[in-house]
């Protein structure tokens, strides 16, 4: 049996450093702009919310790549802003390696304020310390009112204490003179929404991170996988998935680009033919 060629062994080897060059590269790209149109019940006018999710702050998400995108969201002129967690990488971060890298949000500006939960990556009482001063609300299982919305901040799902019910007990318990907006990291939750919360904003999935063509997404079979990236809805209610900033466990992007989502919410009457999505 005659040899290969050394050209056709290495061929594969090339093409996979390639592949990891490129995803490195397409990681270290400025975020995108996806862009939603939700109809909400009970608004009385256009609200323009910037959601940053899954920053990762790291060796290739240092605190000056951050502040570039800090300004980027603040030139969207947000009437809300919203952090949907995974501040850091790893775990077991401490105070101050937390508060280095949330640090430039305190930056962020918005007319109704800026808004902040937890990650599965997280520590609860470091946050929540690393927030401080910064002038960001931090949410955990706590809801507040933001403008002409009531916000609420559900835990980290993958934590230990499941927040799903007590979540469930603020929605039906927010004041019913504002439409409810619920913040969680992890999209599973919006199996669980209650009324009269009509969106959910989450993260984490970081859009698959690595799509490649003709292979299957691992945990394509999951609620999370089914729900990577984009718009969905269910009667009365949708949920908004950003793909995030950052990068997890591999420091690359394939096909996923990092992303700020801009969600403009809009009267219910006056939704029209142009709700839904505009990349």
């Amino acid at each position: 049996m005659k040899r290969l060629p050394r050209v056709l062994l290495a061929l594969p080897l090339a093409l996979g450093l390639a592949l990891a060059l490129f995803g490195v590269w397409q990681a270290q790209q400025s975020p995108v702009v996806a862009r939603y149109t939700v109809p909400i019940i009970g608004l009385g006018a256009p609200l323009r919310i910037v959601q940053l999710s899954d920053s990762h702050a790291g060796f290739d998400m240092p605190a000056a790549r951050l502040r570039r995108v800090v300004a980027q969201i603040n030139a969207r002129r947000p009437d809300i802003v919203v952090l949907t967690g995974d501040y850091i990488s790893g775990y077991g971060w401490t105070d101050a390696e937390t508060r280095g890298a949330l640090a430039p949000f305190a930056g962020l500006r918005a007319r109704f304020g800026a808004f902040a939960i937890l990650g599965n990556h997280d520590g609860v009482e470091q946050t929540r310390r690393g927030f401080a001063g910064t002038g960001i609300t931090f949410l955990r299982d706590a809801g507040v009112d933001a403008g002409p919305i009531h916000l609420i901040g559900s835990d980290d799902i993958s934590g230990p204490l499941n927040p799903v019910e007590k979540t469930r007990r603020l929605i039906r318990a927010a004041p019913g003179d504002r439409p409810v907006v619920v913040l969680a990291h992890e999209s599973d939750f919006f199996q669980w929404l209650v009324p009269p919360a009509q969106l959910l904003i989450a993260g984490h999935s970081h859009g698959g991170q690595i799509l490649l063509p003709f292979l299957p997404q691992p945990g394509s079979e999951t609620y999370q996988g089914r729900h990577l990236r984009g718009l969905y809805r269910e009667p009365g209610q949708s949920m908004i998935v950003s793909s995030g900033l950052g990068t997890s466990i591999l420091p690359m992007r394939i096909g996923v680009p990092p992303e700020i989502v801009e969600i403009m919410l809009v009267p219910a009457y006056s939704a029209g033919r142009n709700s839904g999505t505009d990349r």
